[in-house]
């Protein structure tokens, strides 16, 4: 019977069967790897073998193109609702909240102020995502996937910073976008990809990351690329600072900055090669003169490195440089002459290379004793706040604070002795959680010149 079977054709068919899998495996293995030989046939592998993900994709959200943002494991927050008021004689506030989100509902991004007593929406930005594109050189090798990458309904406007005439500065890894008070563009800037944070100083400078490419030579004699590239990338972060207008008049790469000052190893010293060695995911400006830094400095808070470094850029000098009892954090704050507060995010990888994380800390730093405390320790190991990736606080004058639980989809305000006041879940009508943007609070200056200016339009 197996005679029978095995005949010459059956033999010579699973023969062929062997090499074509054979040969397929290494096409992805190539292509996965970076490599640069058959590109082609490459491309053809990787698409049949993505076949079975994105029909499951189809099926799941009902779309061919893919341009649409899955929700977010929500058993966390089942059951919750949207908005939850719990300190009910909490002070009343003259602020407003800037909250850029994913809405379910509508499908897409949006940006919305909102009254921090009754999180009442009292403007929205809605900006034409399709007009953008039209601005954007989507011809320059940073750009060219730029559109299909992202689409339209998963452009999100990331840490959106808003100026007193209600025009709002935003990016989505991608070039920087300022629209006006009815979110029509006012300007772009696409000589970079820009990530990340996005800070103001007293004169309406602008202060955001980048990925700088092409890189310089220090960059490439470490790295053996000239410039990013379909197949290879190296994330050269960049600080930059740019006028009104969206122009840039300060960029310096923190590699370059890092190598300068001999930390070259702390960048290239791993045993395999690494796309993002640094993560720079917040550029906090200093905006005035103290013991500690001066005005025109700058605060990094570089995620991969656990570092948090204090930078002058006025004479490219770095002033200090801030590490342990943090994992991963993000956004860092100055709170007054000699203390900043670190976002600990308080998570590592484990051999699985899965993130294991703790609850998340609030670590405030002082300059003068050298040493960390913690702030509302008690409450964010009582409600679970332990974003992987992301998060973020923001101070008021008084003490108490937002804190975007962004991996979890809600964001927390805290009265100065920790007390939650409301909780806030990014839900849709079904319930579904999304994503968030990194909010802020609007300080009462420019909150009453935005009130008025809603006014005025309404």
């Amino acid at each position: 019977m197996f005679k029978k079977f095995f005949t010459y054709p059956v033999i010579l068919v699973i023969v062929i069967a062997i090499i074509v899998t054979i040969l397929f495996g290494s096409l992805l293995r190539h292509h996965y790897q970076g490599g640069e030989r058959f590109k082609s046939l490459q491309k053809i592998a990787v698409f049949f073998a993505e076949i079975p993900s994105n029909m499951k994709f189809i099926i799941t959200h009902k779309s061919i193109d893919g341009d649409v943002i899955t929700p977010i494991d929500g058993l966390f927050h089942k059951g919750k609702e949207l908005f939850t008021k719990k300190l009910s004689n909490s002070t009343n506030r003259d602020e407003l909240i800037l909250i850029s989100r994913h809405d379910g509902d509508l499908g897409r991004s949006i940006v919305e102020i909102r009254d921090l007593n009754t999180f009442e929406v009292i403007h929205s930005y809605l900006p034409n995502i399709e007009s953008i594109y039209k601005k954007i050189d989507l011809s320059k090798p940073e750009f060219d996937s730029l559109k299909k990458d992202i689409g339209i309904n998963r452009f999100y406007m990331w840490h959106p910073i808003i100026t007193s005439e209600g025009e709002l500065i935003f990016q989505s890894n991608s070039p920087l976008v300022k629209v006006d008070f009815n979110s029509k563009v006012v300007w772009i800037n696409d000589e970079d990809i820009f990530h990340h944070s996005i800070n103001l100083d007293n004169e309406g400078n602008i202060y955001v990351p980048s990925y700088k490419n092409p890189y310089s030579e220090k960059i490439i004699k470490y790295v053996g690329l000239e410039k990013l590239n379909e197949n290879h990338f190296f994330a050269d972060d960049a600080i930059n600072i740019l006028d009104k207008e969206g122009k840039i008049f300060f960029s310096k790469s923190v590699s370059e900055i890092l190598i300068e000052h001999g930390f070259a190893h702390r960048i290239f010293a791993q045993e395999d090669y690494t796309s993002d060695p640094i993560h720079l995911n917040d550029i906090q400006p200093v905006l005035y003169d103290g013991p500690y830094y001066k005005k025109g400095d700058v605060f990094l808070s570089m995620r991969n490195l656990s570092m948090v470094v204090l930078y002058r850029p006025s004479s490219n000098k770095i002033i200090k440089i801030i590490e342990g009892n943090f994992f991963n954090q993000h956004d860092v704050d100055i709170l007054d002459d000699e203390n900043i507060s670190i976002y600990n995010n308080n998570s590592h990888h484990n051999y699985k290379n899965e993130r294991q994380i703790n609850n998340n800390e609030i670590l405030i730093y002082n300059f003068v004793t050298d040493t960390f405390s913690k702030k509302f320790d008690e409450v964010f190991k009582k409600y679970g706040i332990n974003t992987g990736t992301h998060g973020l606080i923001d101070f008021l004058k008084d003490g108490s604070a937002i804190v975007e639980d962004r991996n979890n989809g809600r964001i927390l305000y805290l009265d100065p002795d920790g007390e939650i006041v409301w909780i806030f879940t990014n839900l849709d009508s079904k319930k579904q959680i999304y994503d968030l943007w990194w909010s802020r609070i609007i300080s009462p200056e420019k909150s009453k010149k935005l009130r008025k200016l809603i006014m005025n339009k309404s």
